[in-house]
C-alpha cells in the first residue's frame, strides 16, 4: 500500500485530479485509512470540478463515505477527522436549516479534533475560522431556531474568525487563495478597508492551481473593482 499511496501523492502535488481518482479507486475495499481519506480528498475534488449541481451533490456523497470509512477506521488520524469535518458539511447542501445546525456543532468537533492531532494543519486551522465566519453570518431566525435547539448558537465573532485565519497565514504564507479572500472579508466586516484592500490584492494576484483558488481570486477582483480599486489589479484579472 505504502507504494500505492506515495504515487498518489505525487499525482496529488501536481493536481492531477482524474488521474488520482482513477489510481485510487481500486483500493476503495481496502481496510486502511491512509487510502480512504485520500480517496475522501480526491472525491471532494472531482465535486469541486463539476459544474452540474446533481452530479457535484453525488460527488460528494460519494467522498463523505470514504471520509466515514476512513475515521472508522483511525480515530487518531487528523486527515481522517479534518475530511470527516469537511464533507459532513456539504452533505448538508439542500436539507432544512434545523439539520444544517445540529450537523455545524459535529462539524466543528472534528476540525478541533484534526486541530488537537496536528496543531501545524493550516486547512484546519483555516476551516476552523470558515466556521467562526458562517456562525457570525447566521440570520436572526436561525439564531432563533438554534436558540431554541441549543440555547443558543456558538459566541463566534468576525474577529475570532479573523485570529485563526491569520494564524494559519503565519503558519504557511499564501497556501491557499480562499484563506486569503476570507481575511480580506473577515477585515471588510470589522471596517478595516485598508487591511481587506491588502489581502484581496494577494488574493487577486494568486497563482490559480484549483477551483477553489479560481473562484476566490474572482471574488476578490470583483470585491476590489466594487471598492473603486480596480486598478490594482494584474494585468491577467478581467
Amino acid at each position: 500500500m505504502q507504494d500505492i499511496i506515495e504515487a498518489a501523492d505525487e499525482l496529488y502535488k501536481t493536481y492531477q485530479t482524474d488521474k488520482l481518482y482513477e489510481h485510487l479507486l481500486p483500493y476503495k475495499d481496502v481496510s486502511n485509512d491512509e487510502i480512504q481519506w485520500r480517496l475522501a480528498r480526491v472525491t471532494h475534488d472531482k465535486a469541486k470540478h463539476e459544474k452540474d449541481k446533481h452530479k457535484r451533490h453525488n460527488w460528494m456523497m460519494e467522498a463523505f463515505s470514504y471520509a466515514e470509512k476512513a475515521l472508522e477506521m483511525n480515530s487518531n488520524s487528523p486527515h481522517c477527522h479534518r475530511w470527516y469535518g469537511a464533507l459532513l458539511y456539504f452533505t448538508t447542501d439542500g436539507i432544512g436549516v434545523k439539520h444544517k445546525i445540529q450537523t455545524a456543532y459535529k462539524v466543528r468537533e472534528h476540525f478541533d479534533n484534526a486541530l488537537a492531532l496536528d496543531p501545524t494543519d493550516v486547512i484546519s486551522l483555516h476551516s476552523i475560522g470558515y466556521w467562526c465566519f458562517t456562525f457570525a453570518e447566521r440570520p436572526w431566525y436561525q439564531r432563533k431556531i438554534a436558540s431554541a435547539l441549543f440555547g443558543a448558537l456558538p459566541e463566534t465573532t468576525y474577529e475570532e474568525a479573523l485570529e485563526w485565519f491569520l494564524k494559519a497565514e503565519e503558519m504557511q504564507e499564501n497556501f491557499m487563495c480562499t484563506n486569503l479572500l476570507m481575511i480580506a472579508k473577515s477585515y471588510l466586516r470589522i471596517h478595516n478597508k485598508e487591511k481587506a484592500v491588502e489581502y484581496l490584492k494577494k488574493a487577486a494576484d494568486y497563482h490559480v492551481k484549483t477551483p477553489d483558488d479560481e473562484q476566490s481570486q474572482k471574488e476578490a477582483a470583483d470585491l476590489l473593482k466594487h471598492m473603486g480599486h480596480g486598478h490594482l489589479l494584474n494585468g491577467c484579472i478581467h
